[in-house]
């Protein structure tokens, strides 16, 4: 009868009123599983039960369960009491899947943990119990259920039909009580019980078949009380004693027999092909009241156990009822139960304890009966160590492919193999080979599951990703290159003018697979080789390379690509370092000379180490002096393993000291040579800091702008610097420099000196470091561009070592973390020389310089980074750079006397049109400008 909503509702308030507990919900028609997780966050036992939502507890769950639904359960310990009396139907069972859990009931209540009562058509399977009943049910299965106690019963009560009781491994005992019919208990192992491991009492037509019985109290197998007309057959009973396994008394009388059977029991009641063995004292059989010591005896009084076995079953565990097995060289070890048993008998099953199938042992004698082992374990052969091997890894669809397995076994005589190709296509064989043509490219995983007598299989597979049937077609490598940016800042980054080819998609798309692969850099170095694809190679100077690819796959066919790449020093970020001195000839014993340049090794591999300088630095920032030359020179500095420029970085007169800020690319291994041009000379290197990809501080120029002077002029005091004073000057909120910025490009100008001395500029608040800035005479006049990390307050600190000095400072721009340009440097290139083209710039003369757009500088270019050099002046005077097409500031960038050649360090913004302009205060002067480098936005 349908409730009315509104009756339905009143019912459940009275229902909560009474205090009484709510049912879960039925599974309806669409829930067939119904999910048991007490482990999960998310459970309730008030359903719905599905995977997401699972019961916590199993009575809800069965309580739920109808016709054709199953529990399942997530492996746990259950510690509750379960009672099921729902039922399912003949053809729709309600079916319990417990995944190894354990029914532990509970403490508090009376009765087992398991209690089916008034059921019908119910399966149970994989669970274990501390206690269970059966009663008053129909059509009941209990398959693969385990107990842990000899003192633990698997009770099946009264009034019951139709129950099963298969596989299962019971420490403790079976017991079948009066009232029941159609009770099978087949395949069990059973062991250790203190009190009789399988009693069938008042229950006609009981099946006990393929039991393994072992070890505890006796007898082991008990037909009591009128239990007439059952079929005992197969079994293996041994070893059962009137007290415990380990000598204590029983938990009832006990007796010393194997199989016993009551006068009430006996009639119509056959027993045969079992295999019994009595403890010391005990009695094999004892049937109808009389003990029978063999089974002749017994076959011969009663006509029962006509094939039975007297003997040792050598059972190996009692727990899994396992065999003696044998080889075909000693057959003899064998278990006397291994192909024994009467195959046909009543309550054999299609499996044994383990889900094996009847295996026919090659090395044993099948017996009368067939050859089913007797017990609930069959020995078969369980393959291992498989292996499968093809012809072919890899090749094009419509080739053979022959599959080769390769399997240990007791028995390799009796395997069979099962080939799945992977692309829908299986092969089952007696042979351990297989062929196949694929018609299609996959990138399937062929296996082979190989099968041993008794069904126990293990599958293994080509190894994963390995296999492939590929698109038939030539060889046609692919080629890409690609610049390779360092991702670290240590001696580990990826070294300067490195690239990357890339053949990898050629390699995964080749019909067959690649063999050999060689690539030639174009440079005359070595060919690399590599099957990934993949090569980086490191160029020792910057050019057009034609990079070659080789191909040779596994049929011998060779083919090629080519690509020309344009190698070239990445744009990098400036990271300055604790200032510190790399080189000093004045204290070693080489100096760079006309013939033999001097290498400077600016790796961690270097004599002084790399002072936090990185492998990945595309160039340096150094601060190069000359002294005690012997002879007019110049230095030029230039990358290691590089052709030697014809620019300058430093220019000297015989008997002068003379610094210059030099930013030169590095070659291969952090390398910079210096060749001194004439005569000898002591060369000093300081090293300031380093440019990288992507590390490091951005550039961003400023209109040349005046910091500091210290001269007295319009009113402004002579603030000259005295001997060994050090000053700081607010750099930040000046000049253009903002409060994020963290070095400012100067440059330096001394004037007026009462003495050789030097400035050094550094960070405020920070040790003042033992280097120079800037170099000069007494009456001297010169300059030096620095770059100089900004201290505490955002100052600098500027510090005069001898004497007294006017000083000048003219901010040229500053690096930031909103920066906006990064530097590329370049081999050091010669932009202008008036000496060869446009003569010498007389008094207030002018000329343009092109940077951007030319000598392979792009035209967006932002600033050059020039080495500026004043040669042949008529007069005192000063060179001053700036963009051009704006206002001519008022600066200095280079000081310079009669006669003198004086270069200088340059950081040139450019003009919309990429140019920088240069003016000459006084005089004929002619001028250099060599180019190291540039700037773009980035």
């Amino acid at each position: 009868m349908r409730i009315p909503r509104a009756v339905g509702a009143a019912t459940a308030v009275l229902t909560a009123a009474l205090g009484l507990q709510i049912p879960a919900a039925a599974a309806d028609d669409g829930t067939t599983t119904l999910y048991v997780w007490q482990g999960n966050a998310a459970c309730s036992d008030t359903g719905p039960g599905t995977r997401a939502r699972p019961f916590c507890s199993v009575q809800p769950a069965v309580d739920a369960a109808r016709p054709g639904t199953t529990v399942q359960l997530q492996q746990d310990s259950f510690f509750e009491d379960v009672r099921i009396t729902r039922s399912g139907t003949a053809e729709a069972p309600i079916t319990i899947l417990g995944a190894s859990s354990r029914l532990a009931g509970t403490s508090t209540k009376p009765g087992p943990a398991l209690a089916v009562s008034g059921a019908e058509h119910l399966v149970l399977r994989d669970l274990s119990v501390d206690s269970a009943t059966v009663e008053n049910s129909a059509d009941i299965t209990l398959d693969q259920v385990r107990t842990s106690s000899a003192s633990v019963s698997l009770e099946i009560g009264g009034g019951n039909h139709g129950v099963t009781v298969t596989r299962g491994r019971i420490m403790g005992r079976i017991r079948v009580s009066g009232g029941s019919t159609g009770v099978v208990i087949s395949n069990n192992v059973l062991s250790a019980a203190t009190a009789t491991p399988l009693s069938v009492s008042g229950t006609p037509g009981a099946t006990v078949t393929n039991n393994t019985v072992t070890l505890g109290c006796g007898p082991g197998i008990a037909l009591l009380d009128g239990s007439s007309g059952a079929r005992v057959f197969n079994n293996i009973v041994d070893g059962h004693r009137a007290t415990t396994a380990d000598g204590r008394p029983c938990a009832e009388p006990a007796t010393a027999a194997e199989l016993l059977v009551s006068a009430d029991s006996a009639t119509d009641t056959v027993a045969d092909y079992n295999l019994v063995r009595a403890a010391d004292g005990g009695t094999p059989y004892s049937w109808a009241g009389s003990a029978y010591a063999t089974p002749e005896s017994l076959h011969a009084a009663t006509g029962q156990g006509g094939h039975d076995l007297l003997t040792d079953p050598k059972v190996t565990s009692s727990w899994s009822g396992a065999l003696t097995d044998c080889t075909a060289a000693d057959p003899g070890v064998c278990s006397p139960a291994i192909d024994s048993a009467l195959a046909d008998a009543p309550g054999v099953l299609g499996t044994d304890i383990d889900g094996h199938t009847p295996a026919d042992h090659p090395y044993v004698t099948d017996g009368p009966g067939g050859h089913l082992d007797r017990g609930a374990a069959e020995v078969v052969d369980t393959p291992y160590s498989v292996k499968l091997t093809p012809d072919h890894m890899w090749a094009p669809y419509g080739t053979p492919v022959t599959f080769t397995a390769e399997a240990r076994s007791k028995w390799p005589t009796t395997l069979r193999y099962t080939f799945d190709f992977g692309d829908g296509h299986t092969q089952t064989t007696d042979a351990p080979k297989a062929t196949h043509t694929y018609v299609a490219d996959c990138t399937c995983r062929p296996t082979v599951t190989v099968t041993g007598l008794g069904g126990a299989s293990v599958s293994a597979g080509t190894y994963d990703s390995g296999f492939r049937v590929s698109t038939p077609g030539p060889l046609d490598p692919q080629l890409t290159t690609a610049d390779v940016r360092p991702v670290n800042t240590d001696f580990s980054a990826t070294h300067p003018l490195t690239v990357s080819a890339d053949a990898a998609l050629s390699v995964t798309s080749s019909p067959w697979p690649v063999k050999e692969i060689t690539f030639d850099f174009g440079d005359g170095s070595w060919k690399g080789s590599s099957l990934s694809g993949k090569e980086n190679h490191t160029y020792a100077a910057p050019g057009d390379y034609t990079v070659t690819v080789t191909m040779t796959d596994s049929q011998g066919r060779t083919a090629s690509a080519s690509r020309v790449h344009r190698v070239r020093y990445l744009d990098g970020r400036y990271t300055p370092v604790t200032p510190y001195r790399l080189l000093d000839t004045r204290s070693q014993q080489f100096k760079p000379n006309p013939y033999v340049p001097l290498t400077l090794d600016l790796s961690s591999y270097g004599p002084t180490g790399n002072h936090g300088l990185s492998a990945g630095m595309t160039a340096v920032v150094l601060n190069v002096t000359a002294t005690n030359a012997e002879a007019d020179t110049f230095l030029t500095l230039w990358p290691s393993g590089q052709p030697r420029p014809t620019a300058s970085n430093l220019n000297v007169k015989a008997g002068q000291t003379v610094a210059n800020l030099v930013t030169v690319p590095v070659g291969r291994w952090q390398q910079v040579d210096v060749h001194n041009h004439s005569g000898d000379a002591d060369v000093i290197v300081d090293v300031l800091g380093y440019y990288q990809p992507d590390w490091g501080s951005r550039f961003s120029p400023t209109a040349p702008a005046r910091l500091l002077d210290t001269r007295p002029a319009n009113g402004r005091p002579d603030s000259r610097f005295t001997q060994d004073e050090a000053r700081g000057i607010q750099v930040t909120g000046q000049a253009g420099v903002p409060a994020s910025a963290r070095a400012v490009v100067l440059n330096l100008t001394a004037t007026a000196s009462t003495t050789g001395g030097y400035l050094a500029a550094y960070p405020h608040g920070g040790s003042r470091p033992n280097v120079s800035s800037l170099n000069f005479t007494a009456g001297q006049t010169v300059a030096n561009q620095a770059i100089v990390p900004i201290g505490r307050d955002g100052q600098i600190d500027l510090y005069n070592f001898r004497g007294d000095t006017q000083a000048i400072a003219d901010v040229v721009g500053y690096y930031g973390d909103d920066g906006t340009a990064v530097f590329v440097p370049v081999p050091p290139t010669r932009l202008a020389d008036t000496r060869q083209r446009g003569g010498a710039l007389g008094p207030a003369g002018e000329t343009a310089v092109q940077v951007g757009g030319a000598n392979g500088v792009p035209a967006d270019a932002v600033a050059g980074v020039l080495n500026v050099t004043a040669t042949q002046p008529t007069a005192a005077g000063f060179l001053t750079v700036w963009p051009d097409g704006s206002p001519r500031p008022g600066t200095s960038s280079l000081n310079f006397l009669p006669g003198q050649t004086v270069p200088n360090h340059v950081t040139a913004p450019l003009g919309g049109n990429g140019r920088f302009r240069v003016y000459n205060h006084a005089g004929n002067t002619q001028v250099i400008a060599d180019l190291s480098g540039y700037f773009v936005k980035g």
